[in-house]
């Protein structure tokens, strides 16, 4: 099981977390991937939810269009888009991970696949050095109001959905094992709130998996980063193998998203 293969795995996990409660970042150390910092503002005092009525597709499609990520905002790292053919095996776990949200996986399923306005990602930026290996890359959906936006948003920070998902991800894993010398010893997922000022409030995981490769102990880290603002939700997913990916790096990213959707009109 190539460490690329396994980052591949997760990439269309991600994606399902969307249906599921869609995750983000870890309140773990700063020295891993530390909460990214307020960009100024006070979160809980500065909602802002958009217009007061629904927006209309043109104005959702360019909200997802300039908030995502591009390759200027990643230098170094090659664009790459994920393959998307599912297996039987996914698709069957898949569908046991929406059995086991049950009630908190409808409240967040992805906008654009429940007659939401708009919905699009960034290419997946790889960057790989050596054993290390980093990638990143952004999600945008918009929902009809902002009353299904916070409702996904709770569901996203529902302790029942990260741990049907950890579930998920091991079974993932476990499938992807292609001979005995690979074991997946286990996934968790820890959860944290990022500050995300002028907006409904932030979410985050980290996921961890950790695995055995030919006898050698390795670390995947896999960080979701996102916040709720009107009726979107944007989210970042950044990974590592070996390393968590960069703590400031990261950050960059995470407020550079959020300025963006702070500056477009919903």
């Amino acid at each position: 099981m190539r460490r690329t293969a396994i980052l591949l795995a997760l990439v269309p996990a991600c994606a399902l977390l969307s249906a599921c409660g869609k995750g983000a970042y870890t309140g773990a150390s700063a020295s891993t991937a530390t909460t990214p910092r307020a960009a100024g503002g006070h979160e809980k005092g500065s909602h802002r939810g958009g217009s007061p009525g629904s927006p209309t597709r043109a104005q959702a499609l360019a909200f997802v269009h300039a908030v995502n990520l591009t390759a200027q905002d990643v230098p170094g790292f090659t664009p790459t888009r994920s393959p998307e053919h599912e297996s039987a095996a996914e698709r069957r776990l898949q569908k046991q991970l929406r059995t086991c949200a049950g009630g908190a996986a409808s409240a967040a399923v992805p906008q654009g696949s429940q007659g939401g306005l708009a919905q699009a990602s960034s290419p997946h930026f790889e960057l790989k050095r050596g054993i290390l290996a980093l990638s990143a890359s952004s999600e945008v959906n918009v929902a009809r109001s902002a009353a299904e936006a916070d409702g996904a948003l709770k569901a996203i920070r529902s302790s029942r959905v990260r741990a049907c998902f950890e579930s998920y991800l091991s079974a993932l894993l476990k499938s992807e094992q292609h001979s005995s010398a690979e074991t997946v010893l286990g996934v968790s997922i820890a959860s944290g709130t990022p500050p995300a000022p002028g907006s409904t409030g932030g979410f985050g995981w980290r996921i961890t998996a950790k695995l055995s490769i030919r006898g050698v102990h390795v670390s995947l880290y896999f960080d979701i980063l996102g916040f709720v603002i009107g009726p979107a939700q944007v989210t970042l997913t950044s990974s590592g193998t070996v390393e968590p990916f960069p703590g400031r790096a990261q950050e960059q990213l995470y407020n550079e998203l959020l300025t963006r959707a702070r500056a477009q009109k919903l």
